[in-house]
């Protein structure tokens, strides 16, 4: 078989699994069976980084092992495998090689594959691998979302983010106060996220003073509190969690550091999540990591956002959190609307649209 056919089936055969994989398992398994199965291809496995230290530990395999110890559930050292996982590029080196699986600059595991001999992997091979490597990756964090969307209990990682000069990070860290995360909505150019801001210096003015631009808007204000609702753009720690299959269950920040906590499904890669936010933040450190079991009843209750639109959602959350249902309003239709990106017309469109089916979902049936 020829360099450009071996290629094809190897593209060909490897989406037909990906497309009928139900796992993670089955897409590590699929992967390793396609791979080894090709002319020239002795053995392949999978494996996934350790939390700690640069051992890799196998998770599937195919063909024919070339020492005992190439086994399901072993844990390597090998130098090839760490270089390449550290600098996030294929390598080769004589009949044997390593291949990281990135997607959004998070690692999810890496490709080992042994040729027949020294000259069955090309480099022509090595670059399709690597191009079947960001396939796999990018279909491993879709299985990893639709886990944790189903999952009876779900993992939680508690991080610390610092190192941002941004608000709220340097208003925490330079002044006397607090920020909690209040919610967040997705937009068109990002998030919108809002801070209850509390402490002696959480007025309004001083928010204005330290935070000098139009991402940053006072929604609503108190004595020694304040929500202020911060524009993100898609590369910053929500998008970053998003990418990778988690949540953002909470967060606080306090003294310059974000105190987050991070939920995903049980047997999701924790080092990719890690991996994305080191990508986009200066500084991030894993805490802690336990399971909680999922609330059955809250996911029954938003289960009924299900009849709403993307935008719908997104126009609906806003508005609550930026306090356009309070009254007297801390936020108009007008300013919520140039805050998404919309028409005003075309806010109160969606917003109403968004009532009506809640409504029709709640009331269905009464």
């Amino acid at each position: 078989m020829d360099r450009l056919a071996r290629e094809n089936e190897l593209l060909r055969g490897v989406s037909e699994r990906l497309v009928d994989a139900g796992s993670r398992e089955d897409i590590e398994t699929g992967v390793c069976e396609q791979v080894a199965s090709l002319d020239g291809v002795a053995y392949a496995w999978f494996g996934t980084r350790r939390m700690t230290g640069d051992a890799v530990v196998q998770r599937a395999a195919a063909g024919d092992p070339p020492t005992p110890d190439s086994a399901p559930g072993k844990t390597v050292t090998d130098g090839l495998l760490v270089a390449a996982v550290e600098n996030r590029h294929p390598l080769r080196e004589g009949r044997r090689t390593a291949v990281p699986l990135v997607w959004n600059d998070a690692l999810y595991g890496v490709l080992f594959a042994v040729g027949a001999d020294a000259n069955a992997l090309s480099e022509e091979f090595v670059d399709t691998l690597s191009d079947l490597g960001s396939l796999v990756a990018a279909a491993l964090a879709s299985v990893e979302r639709r886990r944790r969307l189903r999952a009876g209990h779900l993992v939680e990682l508690d991080l610390h983010v610092s190192g941002y000069d941004a608000f709220p990070y340097d208003a925490t860290r330079d002044f006397d106060c607090v920020a909690e995360l209040n919610g967040f909505t997705a937009e068109r150019r990002g998030y919108l996220v809002y801070f209850h801001v509390t402490g002696p210096d959480a007025t309004p003015e001083f928010v204005r003073r330290v935070a000098d631009d139009d991402l940053v808007r006072v929604v609503d204000a108190r004595e020694d509190d304040c929500t202020v609702e911060v524009a993100r753009p898609p590369d910053s720690v929500l998008g970053a969690l998003a990418d990778v299959g988690a949540t953002l269950a909470d967060a606080t920040v306090e003294n310059g550091t974000a105190r987050l906590t991070a939920r995903l499904a049980p047997g999701a890669a924790i080092p990719a999540v890690v991996d994305r936010l080191d990508a986009i933040a200066p500084d991030v450190t894993l805490v802690s990591k336990h399971e909680t079991p999922r609330d059955i009843g809250r996911s029954q209750a938003r289960g009924v956002f299900d009849a709403l639109t993307d935008r719908q959602y997104a126009v609906l959350t806003a508005a609550y959190h930026a306090g356009y249902f309070d009254w007297p309003r801390a936020s108009s239709g007008e300013d919520l609307a140039d805050r998404l990106d919309v028409a005003p017309t075309t806010f109160y469109q969606h917003l109403r649209a968004a009532e009506r089916n809640l409504l029709e979902e709640l009331l269905d049936g009464e």
